[in-house]
This record gives structure tokens, C-alpha cells and sequence, in this order.
């Protein structure tokens, strides 16, 4: 095993994968990050090992031109010497073309393959020439940006590689050199082995800036770094992620808030199982995901939320129209942005919820014809990343999968697939006492086999609703406390969905019976919301 491939974190990696390529003269290397910095630390660390030494490094952007670095021990700083009409990108392809040796760093020339989108003929078929030129010498051309086009022309000759974002080890390295950095100017560093190892989870899932960032704010809000630190980093945190438009980070709901849903809390359990470090010891496999299927307002989405909590894990909500809208049509920009999600979201090792998985994985078949296959190469990225996926707990909701394949939703990218209905009798009565508690009632103090009697063909979200009119109703009468009658008034007035829409949803209960395979008997007990058919089904 080489010097570069030993270590877990993911530079090391990194710079093994880049290391391989080089040698195996690739021509044309795309790096997707937004971790410029990182790149050019790797790239000075790479060109020290023997087999790189005698390269010259150059780094390039549009208002520097191209610069060769004098002295890759101090990197870009040590007065690189900067070749002349390099600045234009067209010139800058005519200078390296002529190279027989050299390592060149392109920085955000994406841009200028595809402005907009359409890419430019006479700087692609500039590239193509150069990549079958530099197969036979020791030149490599790099581009480093946040996203390098996806464009047929230059499939073959451009491929690309991943920076992962900063595993605990790098985190720990750069969190020392900030305490070091702290310490000298006097503030205060009093942190626990138990706080420090906090710190740095907290810290997962960001870019080395990012990090940076937070810690510096975290040092100025709290006047150094303490157990309050860690609080205002994983505000911080939360601020950065949403940024990122295609993911959010949602709050825990304590599973006391979850009427009936037994069987699903065991399930949850065991899934948290499999994540210890005892589990890993002994070779089980980790939870794939969960998969809820079933009818609108019956607590799917509070599943998730329950799931973070039960599980002791992040959750973190991916919205998959953010994704598709993502670069306003770019070629390319959805695919970059469902790696960046999925990188965030496995360096967290966290939740991963996906609400209406069905319409996030709709549209493959029409893809070519809509937006020339963007939606499809998207959606199988997603998919293959679910069936290989070890660190992540995925929990996606649907309402209706019957349109969908089956291998989208098969056993490998989830572990246990469910079908929930309407909430039955026991189920009812507890989802009133969960909401009842929520307003400071008294379940006690109600007649609640009156109100189950009333809410048939209820589901979750319209008892809340119903509890929600009757509180308001007899506020209105007068300032007082609501009773039974006011919660019996509102519920009066609600036309449950199940009734508006009982022929569509009769259809999703015979397709749940006959293409997801029951393992129980018909039990109310262990049912996800009741049991009014045999529609427990786990896979």
C-alpha cells in the first residue's frame, strides 16, 4: 500500500485516487468541490513524493493567468512566476498544449467550456486535441470548481473524482491548530476529552472554511471555546446546511408524541442497533431505511421526526425540487447538487429524510424527451448511492407508489418497507390523548370513546385538526377550557379525505395487499396506525 492511500481521512484518499490517475496518464481530471484551498494543499503535498517531484506545478484563474509555483514548500505565496497572455482561456490551452511535463490546476474554467449551459465548440474541441496530446507526456490538466460540466463531446476524455468533505481526523488536526492559534492570543480553551470529541461532531458535514467560520464565531460569542461553544456551532451549522438549498435540518419529536405506531417503534430500535460500534463489531449490517407508504395525514412525516430521536441522529430533510431547480436548467448542476446533498448527509451519518419519495424518483422514463436526461441520471445517482449507502438511515414517505418500479423501492436501498392507514379505534384514542396533552388538557376530563366514535375515517392530521377547532371554540365561548361537546362540534365539521377520496384510496389498499408482502397476522396492537386489514407489511 503506498504512503498516499494509508490513513481514513478523505484527503489521503483524495490524493491515492488523483495519485493513480496521474500516473495512468488521464489527461483531462474534473474536481467537483468547492474546496479550492484543499485542492492546492493536496496538489503541494502531492508533487513532494518521488514519483511527482520532477513536475512543475501550475495553478490558474482568469485575472492572475497562469503561475508556476517556484516552491511547492510555500505554496502559491513563494513568488510564482507567472507566464505572459496566459489570462485568456483559449491562450492559456495553446500554452499547456506545448508542455511535456507539469501538473496544471485550472481554477473555475467551467464556466468558460459552457456558458449558460451551451458549451463553447472551439474550447472543447481545443480540450479534446489536447487530452489525446498529453497521453504520451507527463502532463495533467485539473479543474477545480464547484461544478464541471456533464457534456457528451468531452465524456470521454474528462473524468472526474470527488473531494470528500473533512472526516473526523482532519477535523481534529485543524480544530488543534485553532486552539494553538487561540491559546497565543490569550483566550480561553477548557475543554473535556467528552466536550472536544462533541466539538468535533458537531463539526461534521462542513467545508474546512466552513469550520473555520463557525469556530471563529463560536470563540468570539462564547470568549473562547467551552461546553456553550458546541451549541452556537450546531446553530451555526444549521444556517450553513439550509444554505446549501436542497437540504434542512429538522428538529426531533420525542416518541411520546406519536400515538399507536408500536410496531414501527421496534423497528426504530432495531435500526438504531445496528449503527453501535458493538453491531459493526459483529458484522451486522447496518439499516438501509424505512420506507412509509400509505394515505396523506396519517403521521408519516412525524415518523421521521421520531425516528431522529429514537435513533439519537441528525435528521436531515432533502428536497428534491431544490435539487432539480437547481442552476436554472445548467446541464449538469442537478447531478452536482444531489452529490453535494448525499456527501453532507454521509459525512454526518445522520437521518436522510425524503418526503413523497414517489415524485422525487418520477420522470426517468420522459427524462431524454424533457431536459435531455438530467432528471434521470439524477434520480439513478440517488438510487445507487441508497443500494451502497452503510452510513445513512434513509426514511423517505409516499403517498402513492403504485407508478414507480419496483426496483426503486426494492429490498438493498431499504430494509423495511410499511403501508400505514387510517388510524383505527385504540390508535384514535391515543392520537387524541397526544394532542389533548399538547394544549395542556387533561384526557382524563374527556369522553374519549365518544370522540374515537366521532372521528371515523379520521386521520392524524384531522383529529389534530378537529382538537385544534374545539380549544378555539371555546375560547371564543367565553375564555373557557374546552370540553368534549366543542371537540364532538369541530369534528362535526370536518369531511375526512378518506371520504372525498374513498375509491382512490381503496385502490392504494389493494395494491398495498397485493404487491407488499404481509409478514403479521391482523393484530390493532402492533399495527402503524391500527390494523383494518392486513396492511402491516415489512420487507
Amino acid at each position: 500500500m503506498s504512503e498516499l492511500e494509508t490513513g481514513a481521512d478523505s484527503i489521503r484518499k483524495f490524493l491515492h485516487e488523483l495519485d493513480i490517475r496521474i500516473r495512468a496518464r488521464y489527461p483531462l481530471i474534473a474536481i467537483n468541490t468547492f474546496e479550492e484551498d484543499r485542492v492546492r494543499e493536496a496538489l503541494i503535498d502531492l508533487v513532494f513524493q518521488d514519483r511527482h517531484k520532477e513536475k512543475p506545478l501550475y495553478f490558474w484563474s482568469r485575472p492572475s493567468g497562469l503561475q508556476k509555483v517556484s516552491d511547492p514548500k510555500e505554496g502559491l505565496l513563494s513568488s510564482p512566476q507567472t507566464i505572459g497572455d496566459t489570462e485568456d482561456p483559449e491562450s492559456l490551452l495553446g500554452f499547456i498544449s506545448e508542455q511535456k511535463t507539469g501538473i496544471f490546476l485550472l481554477c473555475d474554467y467551467a464556466p468558460y467550456i459552457s456558458p449558460y449551459g451551451q458549451e463553447d465548440p472551439l474550447l472543447v474541441r481545443r480540450l479534446r486535441e489536447i487530452a489525446w496530446k498529453l497521453k504520451s507526456t507527463k502532463a495533467t490538466v485539473l479543474f477545480v470548481g464547484p461544478n464541471f460540466p456533464e457534456l457528451k463531446t468531452l465524456e470521454k476524455e474528462v473524468t472526474q473524482i470527488e473531494l470528500d468533505l473533512p472526516r473526523e481526523s482532519e477535523i481534529e488536526d485543524s480544530i488543534e491548530l485553532q486552539f494553538e492559534n487561540l491559546r497565543s492570543n490569550g483566550l480561553d480553551i477548557s475543554l473535556t476529552k467528552e466536550t472536544q470529541d462533541a466539538l468535533q461532531q458537531s463539526l461534521l458535514g462542513l467545508t474546512a472554511v466552513e469550520i473555520s467560520n463557525v469556530v471563529a464565531k463560536a470563540v468570539i460569542s462564547c470568549n473562547g471555546l467551552n461546553q456553550d461553544s458546541i451549541n452556537v456551532i450546531l446553530e451555526e451549522k444549521k444556517n450553513v446546511i439550509r444554505g446549501s438549498g436542497s437540504l434542512t435540518y429538522v428538529h426531533p419529536e420525542p416518541a411520546s408524541n406519536l400515538g399507536g405506531y408500536q410496531s414501527l417503534r421496534a423497528i426504530l430500535e432495531r435500526a438504531a442497533y445496528t449503527f453501535s460500534p458493538r453491531a459493526k463489531a459483529r458484522h451486522v449490517e447496518p439499516c438501509k431505511g424505512i420506507l412509509l407508504v400509505g394515505l396523506p395525514g396519517c403521521g408519516k412525516d412525524l415518523c421521521k421526526r421520531v425516528a431522529s430521536s429514537i435513533t439519537n441522529r441528525a435528521l436531515l430533510d432533502l428536497y428534491f425540487g431544490s435539487i432539480m431547480g437547481e442552476g436554472g436548467g445548467v446541464i449538469g448542476s442537478s447531478a452536482m447538487s444531489i452529490k453535494r446533498a448525499l456527501s453532507i448527509a454521509g459525512t454526518i451519518k445522520g437521518i436522510l429524510g425524503i418526503s413523497e419519495f414517489e415524485k422525487a424518483v418520477s420522470g426517468m422514463k420522459s427524462s431524454n424527451k424533457t431536459d435531455g436526461g438530467e432528471t434521470a441520471r439524477t434520480i439513478s445517482y440517488l438510487l445507487n448511492w441508497m443500494q451502497d449507502n452503510k452510513d445513512v438511515l434513509v426514511f423517505a414517505t409516499a403517498n402513492d407508489v403504485r407508478e414507480l418500479e419496483s426496483e426503486q423501492f426494492r429490498i438493498g436501498r431499504f430494509s423495511y418497507i410499511h403501508f400505514v392507514d387510517l388510524p383505527e379505534t385504540e390508535d384514535r384514542k391515543e392520537i387524541f390523548r397526544v394532542h389533548l396533552k399538547k394544549r395542556a388538557l387533561d384526557a382524563e376530563h374527556f369522553d374519549l370513546d365518544k370522540l374515537v366514535e366521532k372521528s371515523e375515517d379520521f386521520s392524524g392530521a384531522e383529529i389534530e385538526g378537529a382538537v385544534q377547532d374545539g380549544v378555539l371554540e371555546a375560547f371564543i365561548d367565553g375564555d373557557r377550557q374546552a370540553e368534549t361537546r366543542d371537540i364532538i362540534k369541530a369534528a362535526e365539521n370536518i369531511t375526512p379525505t378518506a371520504q372525498m377520496m374513498s375509491e382512490k384510496i381503496e385502490e392504494i389498499r389493494k395494491w398495498a395487499r397485493n404487491n407488499i408482502k404481509g409478514v403479521g397476522s391482523r393484530n390493532e396492537n402492533t399495527g402503524l396506525g391500527g390494523s383494518r386489514t392486513d396492511r402491516i407489511y415489512e420487507l
